[in-house]
C-alpha cells in the first residue's frame, strides 16, 4: 500500500523573512578577535581593501578570427559572504561599490546590467568593457553601435570610473572615444586605453576597416589635435568654471603592453598642430612622432574627468544622440533586442530557456585569472589589422 505523502506545517518565519531557528543558530563570533577587538572602521577598511582586490568578468575573448573562449568570473571572488553571517551582515551590497566588473563585449555588459534594478545598478562604482562596436543585424542591413549608444540602454548607472579597452580598428578608437567625451554619461572619470599611439596618428588616407569598400570617413573619424579639441567639447558640456579635464598619456616603451597604468612608465603627451599646411578638415598627415617605426606601438590613456558638481547619471530620457539604439528600436528593452538583432530568430528552441545566450552550464569556460584588477590583455586580433 502505497504511503500517504504528508504535508507538513510551515514554520513560521519572523518578519525579516528568516527562519527563527536558522537565526538562532548563527554564531554571534563572541569569541573571533576580528569583531571582538577590531572596531567597526578598522573592519570596514579590511572589507573596503578586500573587494577593491576583487573583479568579475564575463563574456567571450576572442583567440583568432573565429574562435572565442567564454570567461567566467575567477571562483570565491564572494567566498566571504557565502561562510561568515556576521561578515555578510555587516558587508550588505556595499561590495558592489568596491568590485571591479569587467565584460569581454558590450552584449556581456548588457546582458548582465539590463537585468538589474535601477536602485542596484547605480550602486555600480567601477567597471571595464571593450570598446568594440556592438553589431545588431536588421532585414535589410548591419548596423555598428559605438559603446556610447550602448550605455544609453543602463539608466541609472553612475560610475567613479569607466574603463574602456580600445576596439580593434585604431580609427573606430577614436570614434569611439570621442563619442563618449560628446554623449557620455554614466561615469565621472573614463579611462581609454588604446593598444596603439596610431589611434591619436593615422593619416586621412588610412583605409578604415568596414565592411563596406567604399566607405568614406565621417567626420567623427577627422583627426584633430589632441587633448585640445576633446578637452573644448567637456568645456563646451560641463562648462569651464567646472574644470573638466582630458590628459593624454602615452606608455615610455613600445610593445610593453599593459604598462600604461603604471605611472612610472608613461608620460603625458600633448599633440602639436599642424603648421605650415592649408587642409581641409578631412584632410591629415600622419603623425612622425606617434607613427613612425615602433612610436606606433606604444600605448595611449585618455583619462576624461566629468566638471565638479556636474550630474553624470545616465538618464532614462536623454535625448537621442546621433546613432541611438533607443531611437532605431524603440520602446524595446535590451532582452527583445537581442532576441531580434543577434540570436537566431528562427531558432525554435524556446527563448526564455535559453536566456541569457551562453550561459548553458556545459559550455566551456575559462576562469579568469589576473593578480591585479587592473591586469589585462589585447586579443590577437588587435594585432592583425593595423600594425
Amino acid at each position: 500500500m502505497a504511503k500517504k505523502n504528508k504535508k507538513g506545517k510551515k514554520k513560521p518565519k519572523q518578519q525579516d523573512g528568516k527562519d527563527p531557528e536558522q537565526s538562532a543558530k548563527v554564531n554571534p563570533q563572541t569569541g573571533s578577535l576580528l569583531f571582538q577587538r577590531l572596531p567597526q572602521e578598522i573592519r570596514d577598511h579590511i572589507w573596503t581593501q578586500l573587494f577593491y582586490s576583487t573583479r568579475f568578468t564575463f563574456g567571450e575573448r576572442p583567440t583568432g578570427r573565429i574562435g572565442r573562449v567564454k570567461i567566467k568570473p575567477a571562483p570565491n571572488g564572494l567566498a566571504l559572504l557565502r561562510t561568515c553571517r556576521r561578515a555578510q551582515l555587516e558587508i550588505g551590497d556595499s561590495w558592489l561599490r568596491h568590485v571591479l566588473f569587467c565584460f569581454e563585449n558590450i552584449e556581456a555588459m548588457l546582458d548582465k546590467l539590463s537585468a538589474l534594478s535601477v536602485d542596484t545598478l547605480s550602486k555600480l562604482r567601477h567597471m571595464r568593457v571593450s570598446g568594440d562596436t556592438l553589431m545588431l543585424s536588421y532585414p535589410d542591413d548591419d548596423v555598428f553601435y559605438r559603446l556610447v549608444s550602448a550605455l544609453k540602454l543602463l539608466p541609472g548607472l553612475q560610475l567613479d570610473q569607466l574603463t574602456v579597452l580600445g576596439g580593434r580598428g585604431i580609427q573606430v578608437n577614436y570614434g569611439t572615444l570621442g563619442g563618449l567625451i560628446k554623449d557620455g554619461n554614466g561615469w565621472k572619470t573614463l579611462r581609454y586605453i588604446c593598444y596603439s599611439s596610431a589611434m591619436l596618428g593615422f593619416p586621412s588616407e588610412h583605409n578604415i576597416s568596414h565592411p563596406m569598400a567604399n566607405w568614406e570617413a565621417q567626420p567623427e573619424y577627422w583627426r584633430k589635435p589632441q587633448p585640445k579639441h576633446w578637452q573644448t567639447v567637456m568645456e563646451g558640456r560641463d562648462g569651464v568654471a567646472s574644470n573638466p579635464s582630458v590628459t593624454v598619456y602615452r606608455a615610455k616603451e613600445p610593445a610593453l603592453y599593459g604598462s600604461i597604468v603604471d605611472p612610472s612608465r608613461r608620460v603625458k603627451f600633448e599633440q602639436k598642430p599642424h603648421h605650415g599646411q592649408d587642409l581641409r578638415a578631412d584632410m591629415f598627415p600622419a603623425d612622425p612622432e606617434l607613427m613612425a617605426g615602433d612610436e606606433q606601438k606604444k600605448e595611449l590613456m585618455v583619462i576624461v574627468k566629468r566638471g565638479s558638481g556636474v550630474n553624470y547619471e545616465e538618464k532614462r530620457d536623454s535625448p537621442f544622440i546621433e546613432s541611438d539604439i533607443r531611437r532605431d528600436l524603440p520602446e524595446m528593452t535590451w532582452k527583445q533586442i537581442r532576441a531580434l538583432c543577434i540570436d537566431n530568430p528562427f531558432d525554435d528552441e524556446d527563448e526564455e530557456e535559453r536566456w541569457p545566450p551562453g550561459d548553458e552550464e556545459d559550455d566551456p569556460a575559462e576562469a579568469d585569472v589576473y593578480k591585479d584588477v587592473d591586469e589585462y590583455i589585447w586579443t590577437p586580433l588587435h594585432f592583425n589589422l593595423d600594425l
